[in-house]
């Protein structure tokens, strides 16, 4: 990971956004960006005067952080189109953003992260879990897709050597009905072996990773794992079609960024 971009805008939630990404390139040597979009219509004296007092508060943010050589970028523009416009201009490998439609009716649909998720080519880590200690236990629900084997990836660059990954794939009722026992035995060496294949691509030293097959509905299934494990990142693969188009991850996608137990990062 060479490139890190905070989505900021002056919320609390934002605050928190930035602080995670500050240590996620101090942890791994990343440059750090700070972006800032002003919404465009407004009077050309009150876009100076927000663009100081953005200036002013992220400035000293990044001061409080050690941070003060990091880039921060204040443009105008509309919000989601000029953020994947700068994300995609400057290679950005992760996108940061925090958690910012809870007052919403709509909850997660129509936000500017739905929007930014559909268009992104980074991924995304939306953070919500104010404990802000390296992460060391993540969470990784997989289907057999090369999105999920990506978001695999992804999580271990992001993890310490001594984390932990688990690793989970769930057979819902309409495949388990009817099969036999032998059937069931070859399902979880198939996802096993999956696992070990992907592991093998990886550098020796790293987070170790766990693998669990389930049986039962998926969304009941995940958080009885979420329960048990208390991950502080939950990795999702995300289809080009978009986040909310896959049949499997999709819904479950949208279920996690509207309730996230802990911080969710969204991979293509």
């Amino acid at each position: 990971m060479q490139h890190i971009m905070v989505a900021h805008d002056l919320s609390g939630h934002a605050w928190l956004a930035l602080q995670r990404a500050a240590l996620l390139a101090v942890q791994h040597g990343a440059r750090l960006t700070v972006l800032h979009v002003q919404e465009e219509h407004l009077p050309k004296q009150v876009l100076e005067h927000n663009r100081e007092a953005a200036r002013q508060l992220i400035g000293g943010q990044l001061e409080q952080l050690g941070l003060p050589a990091a880039e921060l970028v204040i443009v105008t523009g509309r919000p989601v189109q000029t953020l994947v416009a700068q994300q995609k201009a400057r290679s950005v490998d992760l996108l940061v953003m925090g958690d910012h439609h809870q007052e919403s009716r709509l909850y997660f649909s129509g936000t500017t992260l739905e929007r930014v998720l559909q268009r992104s080519t980074a991924a995304v880590l939306l953070v919500v879990d104010e404990g802000l200690e390296p992460y060391r236990q993540a969470l990784v629900p997989m289907d057999f897709s090369l999105c999920a084997c990506n978001a695999l990836h992804r999580t271990r660059s992001l993890l310490a050597a001594d984390a932990r990954i688990h690793a989970v794939h769930v057979l819902e009722q309409a495949q388990v009905h009817g099969c036999s026992t032998d059937e069931h035995e070859w399902q979880a060496e198939l996802f096993a072996q999956l696992v070990a294949d992907e592991q093998a691509k990886m550098p020796e030293h790293g987070a170790r990773i766990s693998q669990e097959l389930l049986y039962g509905e998926l969304h009941d299934c995940l958080a009885k794992v979420i329960a048990g494990q208390r991950p502080q990142l939950l990795a999702l693969g995300k289809h080009g079609r978009g986040v909310l188009a896959d049949a499997l991850l999709g819904s479950l996608a949208q279920h996690f960024l509207e309730h996230p137990p802990c911080d969710v990062l969204l991979v293509k």
